[in-house]
């Protein structure tokens, strides 16, 4: 057995990122909160929030159950952390709360179906590694999207890469506030559809 830990404010903030995917196929491990080898990650395939949280390696999706998320959000003005146990054997974890409580039944996700892109996250943000030396097209925002992220993170005051290629790779957001926090960001449109940058229209300058 695997005791993962993480804040309990964490927990809460990230589970704002999450969208309501359909279980039993791949979409539905994007519907929890991932501890992977030291880091927490929730992404609804727009935008990802990424928390340094340190412990064992290994990977466990937790699932945003709200009676677990509300006891978090309650914990949370106390530092208290939430522990998962995990049976991998038996495919069970157990959630217990620094101030005595536990979730009852089964607290992770476990579907018997590929997790191949909710793995991919660590290479997609690696895209960023290298800084971008020139700005290409024009930004595009989900204004949905935007919020999650910010409430996602520590103190919500976000700041976006200085060069942004808003064409072939993600945007990087920092918490001014916490180190500790990543965000990612779609640049693009639906589908990855691209936009020209907004310039000032003519009805303006006529």
């Amino acid at each position: 057995m695997v005791d993962f830990v993480i804040p309990c404010d964490t927990f809460a903030r990230l589970t704002n990122v999450l969208a309501d995917f359909p279980p039993g196929n791949e979409q539905g491990w994007f519907n929890s909160v991932r501890i992977d080898n030291g880091q927490a990650v929730a992404s609804n395939r727009h935008v990802m929030a990424i928390e340094n949280i340190g412990g064992p390696s290994g990977v466990v999706h937790i699932a945003p159950d709200p009676v677990l998320i509300a006891q978090c959000r309650t914990e949370a003005k106390f530092s208290s952390k939430l522990t998962i146990t995990v049976n991998e054997t038996l495919r069970f974890a157990v959630a217990k709360t620094t101030l005595g409580y536990i979730h009852p039944g089964n607290c992770a996700l476990w579907l018997d179906v590929p997790n191949d892109d909710y793995n991919r996250w660590r290479s997609i943000v690696m895209q960023c590694k290298e800084r971008v030396k020139k700005s290409r097209g024009g930004m595009f925002w989900r204004a949905d999207d935007i919020a999650r992220l910010a409430s996602s993170s520590p103190s919500g005051r976000l700041v976006f890469e200085e060069t942004i290629d808003a064409q072939t790779r993600p945007t990087l957001i920092r918490d001014t506030n916490d180190y500790e926090w990543l965000g990612v960001f779609n640049p693009f449109g639906d589908g990855g559809e691209h936009h020209n940058p907004a310039t000032l229209p003519s009805w303006m300058t006529a």
